[in-house]
């Protein structure tokens, strides 16, 4: 149960990033495999992807976004570290933007950001997407061929935004401003956060899921889950 992310676009700059699997811990390729590796079409295991591009398609309609458990999250970092190659210095004040990719989640753009040779590691997401209705269509009077119209548009429209934001991401690095997400929140105007507090909080939310569900601080998680979702 639960709604997937779609991946909708990866800078070209970053889709043939390699990523060095000897360095990172067998543990965590084994567990990249166990949560996305999976073919079920074939009954068979995929490679391990051998770029950033390979991947986040290994991540593309999976419960990616939304679902940071904490296991997930030590892929992430574990990767970013190890995985990816360090960027040299070009000087003090010039940062450079690390591998990243964009997929929808519910309504929304999400990214997630690598920090090569480091854990700080970013994701973020964009406001709500609204969608103009050009005119209302009766259930029955809707086919198939509009359907897919329909999904081929949105998935232009959420490109596009996440193409548009990636200009604004590079600059709002390039100044530095990456350091500064954990207490703004925020990166390039959209809301984001760092893969430290999303560990923290999917350690904690891990925690509480383990009580019973008459407990307070139980209520109070799902209380706050359902009221995100409902924005």
């Amino acid at each position: 149960m639960g709604d997937p992310s779609s991946l909708r676009f990866i800078p070209a700059s970053s889709s043939t990033i390699p990523i060095n699997w000897t360095r990172v811990p067998e543990a965590t390729k084994k567990a990249l495999l166990e949560f996305y590796g999976y073919d079920w079409k074939n009954k068979t295991t995929k490679p391990l992807p051998e770029t950033v591009a390979d991947l986040a398609k290994m991540f593309d309609d999976t419960k990616f976004f939304g679902y940071f458990r904490p296991e997930v999250l030590t892929i992430l970092m574990d990767i970013s570290e190890f995985g990816l190659q360090a960027a040299t210095p070009t000087g003090q004040s010039n940062f450079q933007v690390g591998p990243r990719f964009y997929m929808t989640y519910l309504d929304e753009v999400w990214f997630f950001l690598f920090a090569p040779g480091e854990r700080d590691c970013i994701s973020g997401h964009s406001g709500r997407i609204t969608r103009e209705i050009e005119e209302e269509i009766e259930e029955e009077d809707y086919d198939d061929e509009e359907e897919d119209y329909d999904e081929i548009k949105m998935a232009a429209d959420e490109t596009a935004i996440a193409k548009e934001f990636d200009v604004k991401l590079e600059q709002e690095i390039s100044r530095g401003m990456a350091c500064l997400v954990g207490h703004t929140n925020q990166l390039g105007g959209w809301e984001a956060t760092t893969a430290k507090n999303d560990l923290e909080f999917s350690q904690y939310a891990a925690a509480i899921m383990k009580l019973p569900s008459s407990h307070p601080m139980y209520r109070g998680l799902m209380q706050g889950l359902f009221s995100s979702l409902s924005r």
